[in-house]
């Protein structure tokens, strides 16, 4: 199990947060949620950030911690989040990469109020710096070196296989369970829905443009690019993916179309109507008279798509993914955010090495996934009512609740002394705790509440 723990990181005092398969957390709006799902990101995608920094290494045959690691973490935590100089001097995140085997990261800041990264005794032994330092003296060797077309092919394939032992190597360092695919998809996906292709080449160029500037800078003078450097991950992979969905269908082997009809059965449910990219223009079939541009669709279908085309690719396949998903419910009707949370749970249930982690502001998607999981817990305690349940809930739906966590934040509106991180979640029921759904449904009916007790007591004296 990994966890995180945040001290005085922005708005956030404390925080501490396990994060396992699927990892939900609610609050209201400047909660700290996307903040934490940002930090949880930054140190799930740091084993990237190494393995090029290793694999492209020209000066030293030998593992360095401080230049292979810690020095690429500084730099990419500059170029996330910016200067420190305005920190809290007491401001800590400890990452455990592996919890149980206490495999950690700590930041924090020194006296110069420069971040300082501490990795626990155990993360880096003795064996990994050794199979590194050799595939990095392979790499510099004098195959790299050869002119001949053969020599070239000879070394471009032990390239590869010493890049697979260095990426191995790394997923073992950092427990990422060997995802190969990770995505924080962002909030505002309308944008890339509303304009040209053209656009989102500028919009992608600019943005490029702008982070090179700001890299560039010295550690002191960085301003927050976080949010633009996943933008631009975020049109990266919808171009992608859009070039993937031409020739969908064909891609699933006939093991997963059962899977394949039920998620396409999902993404018509929420889209009313089926999607098409017919010669670069995006549409969506109303049925067979009608269709829509996509640019002139809802904001709900616009804020949507995105995801969808990125569930399906990911199912086609079969990656072991990690994605982290802002508001995913923003602008769909309950019914809508019933299916969407429905086909996430189907697509993280593809893989055991799959992980999901949500923000949201919707008491309906917590109810969602209570159901998704208490239809697990149910046929656990009674395998006989398995059919029945399936019935009711689709099996590939059904999430497992020791791979659950869930998370409040805030709660300054429902609860008269709140304690900022709380976890919601119930592992002796297997449930999200009832208290927390029930404060937040009297605190959406009080005033009404309040209103019928006036009404009722002025219709008496009548």
């Amino acid at each position: 199990m990994q966890k995180i723990i945040i001290k005085n990181f922005g708005a956030i005092e404390y925080a501490e947060i396990e994060i396992k398969k699927v990892l939900v957390l609610i609050g209201e709006q400047a909660s700290g949620k996307s903040t934490i799902a940002k930090l949880i990101y930054f140190f799930k995608s740091l084993r990237d950030d190494v393995f090029n920094q290793i694999y492209q290494d020209q000066e030293r045959d030998y593992f360095d911690e401080n230049l292979d690691v810690i020095s690429v973490l500084q730099e990419k935590f500059y170029n996330w989040f910016g200067s420190t100089k305005n920190f809290k001097d007491d401001f800590e995140i400890k990452f455990y990469f592996d919890f149980e085997l206490d495999k950690s990261l700590v930041l924090s800041l020194s006296q110069d109020k420069e971040i300082q990264c501490k990795f626990s005794s155990i993360f880096f032994d003795n064996k990994f710096k050794d199979l590194i330092g050799e595939s990095k003296k392979f790499l510099q060797s004098t195959f790299l070196q050869s002119t001949s077309d053969t020599d070239k092919w000879i070394s471009h394939g032990y390239k590869l296989s010493y890049a697979r032992i260095i990426s191995d190597e790394l997923n073992k360092v950092f427990n990422n369970c060997y995802q190969v695919d990770s995505l924080f998809v962002i909030a505002g996906r309308s944008a890339t829905v509303s304009y040209s292709e053209l656009f989102e080449r500028e919009l992608f160029a600019s943005i490029k443009s702008r982070l090179q500037r700001n890299n560039d800078l010295k550690y002191h003078l960085k301003t927050p690019a976080v949010d633009e450097i996943l933008m631009l991950e975020f049109i990266s992979k919808i171009l992608n993916n859009k070039v993937y969905l031409k020739d969908l269908k064909s891609s699933f082997s006939e093991y997963d179309i059962s899977n394949y009809i039920l998620a396409k059965k999902k993404v018509f449910e929420i889209l009313k109507g089926e999607y098409i990219d017919e010669n670069g223009e995006e549409k969506i079939i109303l049925n067979s008279r009608e269709s829509i541009y996509l640019r002139n669709a809802s904001s709900g279908q616009q804020e949507v798509i995105r995801i969808l085309q990125d569930i399906i690719v990911v199912m086609c396949k079969h990656s072991k993914i990690l994605r982290i998903l802002e508001e995913p419910e923003a602008h769909l009707f309950p019914v809508a955010q019933k299916s969407l949370i429905e086909l996430l749970a189907l697509m993280v249930n593809q893989n055991d090495d799959n992980q999901l982690i949500i923000t949201t502001h919707s008491p309906y998607v917590l109810t969602v996934f209570n159901n998704l999981l208490f239809a697990q817990r149910v046929v656990d305690k009674n395998p006989s009512s398995e059919a029945e349940v399936a019935e009711m809930i689709p099996k590939q739906f059904w999430l497992n609740p020791n791979e659950f966590s869930a998370y409040s934040l805030g709660n300054s509106s429902i609860e008269e002394e709140p304690e900022y991180c709380e976890s919601i979640f119930n592992s002796q029921t297997g449930a999200i705790k009832q208290n927390y759904l029930d404060a937040v449904s009297e605190m959406l009916g009080g005033d009404f509440n309040a209103l019928y007790s006036i009404y009722t007591k002025n219709s008496r004296r009548r």
